[in-house]
């Protein structure tokens, strides 16, 4: 997706985020301006000398005139324009474009609308080819459905800054000090720390520039964080007015906090979200034929320690662990497409972790819940000797004992043999169990999904890749499990996925291009149709 060279050139007289390249493209303009106050002035000359050259010198010929002022001109601009194409050709092609991983989407006037966080590195010089620059942050709101930028923000070169939260009116910023408060109506800033201190004594003094000490209280739509003096504190964006907070430290700041959860954004195994202990699976024909021998995840799996892995995956259904069996006799192909480095996209909606989502892969049940535990036999009791008896009673009696006692032993051999047999299956089922949620990254997670369009089936996402190049580009496919079919295949023209967010009908994924500078893809839901965003020459990119 990187701009062609004569794009760059056109790119290049345009003003951009650079100071530099703004100042020189000024000068280039006014030089440009004074060359053509030049040819205006000759032309007005020619057109006002006099018609009757009986007393004059005969009259240079327009063309030729033409020519001169070319060729003045062209003197006249060369070295500036050169010297100014090369700097930003050259100085250009080490600016980046970051983009935050999250986004904030909303719906005002008609319009779904996607804020985006994205991070300028430009370059301003080069020496003995070590590039110097400053990195500068904006906030875009874009237009979803057209990819049209409805304002753009600077908020100057801030120190890993990331979208807070959203409320009806407002958008709040961590600006890499502290919070700042837009609007969203044009993108205008409206409060800052400091202006939050004076509108707030309590919170004179109090406000971190660390963003670990910042949280967003979704559910108030406020702004938490832990103060200077270690105190809780919130501030209302709407109104500008906080205080301290009722709540405990603990509510918002926790060791094991979400944030620091890794969450896979890519699914191998959804469940088939009707209850009946059936899965769709993501996996080759060698792991599909592990899983149905039971040999999946297993040492001495012909195909565990393969150094190669197949890449192309089919969706599978069937169900795992049934009955506490690894081995699923079930389990068959959904569809015949192969997608490769295939797997549903996950919902990344932090709040949807821990939700009772049907499709959401939980965990498997306790082999212990499935089969009973064998029970050790019990030691007989001795048998019930009288004081006095003869030899045969003695005899009789002393028999009973020991048929107890190899009866016991006996028992006991049949317990060692089964409770082995149990800790050995055992084993196995809770190995094969945890390398299949593995397969989801461990933490369970919901995938994403919506209704069709006859609000009766499910449809899926699945991130794949058009080959196995390195180069590759990422496809989205709508797959629709319910029908076992694929409804569209959109090529986002991404080689990665850094974060994505579901809003209405459309769909905003952020990645990396081939040359390693973050895009923005906003993508159908209804027919995958998309269009793309190029932070770093601010461009719409049609496919």
């Amino acid at each position: 997706m990187d701009a062609t060279f004569l794009e760059k050139i056109l790119f290049a007289f345009r003003y951009n985020d650079s100071i530099w390249h703004n100042v020189f493209l000024t000068v280039i303009y006014i030089l440009l301006a004074l060359s053509l106050f030049t040819l205006i002035r000759r032309i007005v000359r020619y057109i006002a000398q006099p018609r009757d050259i009986r007393d004059e010198a005969p009259r240079t010929p327009f063309l030729k005139t033409l020519f001169k002022w070319f060729v003045g001109s062209l003197a006249f601009l060369a070295f500036p324009v050169i010297l100014f194409l090369i700097l930003t050709l050259t100085l250009g092609s080490s600016d980046r474009a970051e983009i935050s991983p999250r986004t904030l989407s909303y719906e005002r006037e008609g319009v779904q609308t996607s804020v985006l966080l994205i991070d300028k590195f430009i370059a301003s010089s080069m020496d003995r080819g070590v590039t110097s620059g400053s990195s500068k942050s904006y906030v875009y709101a874009m237009n979803e459905k057209t990819g049209e930028t409805i304002w753009k923000t600077g908020i100057g070169r801030a120190y890993a800054p990331y979208l807070m939260g959203q409320t009806e009116e407002r958008i709040v910023v961590f600006d890499g000090s502290g919070p700042l408060v837009l609007n969203k109506t044009d993108g205008a800033k409206l409060a800052d720390a400091r202006k939050m201190e004076s509108s707030n004594t309590e919170l004179e003094g109090r406000f971190p520039e660390e963003s670990k000490s910042y949280r967003w209280d979704e559910k108030r739509k406020q702004i938490v964080f832990q103060g200077l003096d270690g105190g809780l504190y919130r501030v209302d964006p709407d109104t500008l007015e906080g205080g301290v907070s009722s709540a405990k430290l603990s509510d918002y700041f926790k060791e094991d906090d979400s944030d620091t959860v890794y969450i896979s954004d890519r699914l191998s195994i959804v469940q088939s979200g009707k209850g009946d202990g059936n899965y769709y699976i993501f996996a080759n024909e060698e792991t599909a034929e592990q899983l149905r021998e039971g040999t999946f995840a297993q040492e001495d799996s012909p195909n565990a320690s393969s150094e190669a892995e197949d890449m192309r995956r089919r969706i599978y259904t069937g169900s795992l662990l049934a009955g506490g069996e690894v081995a699923v006799k079930d389990l068959k192909p959904l569809i015949d497409q192969v997608f490769l480095r295939g797997a549903f996209l996950s919902d990344l909606n932090r709040e949807t972790a821990d939700s009772d989502d049907p499709y959401m892969l939980s965990g498997f049940p306790d082999y212990s819940s499935i089969e009973k535990e064998p029970r050790m036999p019990d030691f007989p009791e001795s048998v019930d000797w009288p004081s006095r008896m003869t030899v045969e009673e003695y005899e009789a009696y002393k028999a009973e004992e020991d048929r107890r006692i190899e009866s016991y032993y006996a028992q006991r051999d049949q317990y060692d043999a089964a409770n082995k047999s149990y800790r050995d299956q055992k084993t196995l089922y809770d190995h094969i169990a945890y390398s299949l949620m593995i397969q989801n990254g461990g933490t369970p997670v919901p995938p994403f999904h919506y209704a069709d369009a006859s609000g009766k089936g499910e449809v899926f996402l699945v991130a794949h890749y058009s080959s196995l190049a390195s180069d590759a580009d990422l496809l989205i496919s709508a797959v629709d499990i319910d029908k076992a079919q694929v409804l569209w295949t959109a090529n986002t023209h991404l080689k990665d996925i850094e974060s994505y967010s579901p809003s209405g009908e459309r769909m905003t994924l952020t990645g990396r291009g081939e040359d390693r500078n973050s895009y923005a893809f906003s993508l159908s839901l209804k027919d995958g149709s998309g269009w793309g965003y190029d932070f770093r020459y601010d461009r719409k990119l049609e496919f």
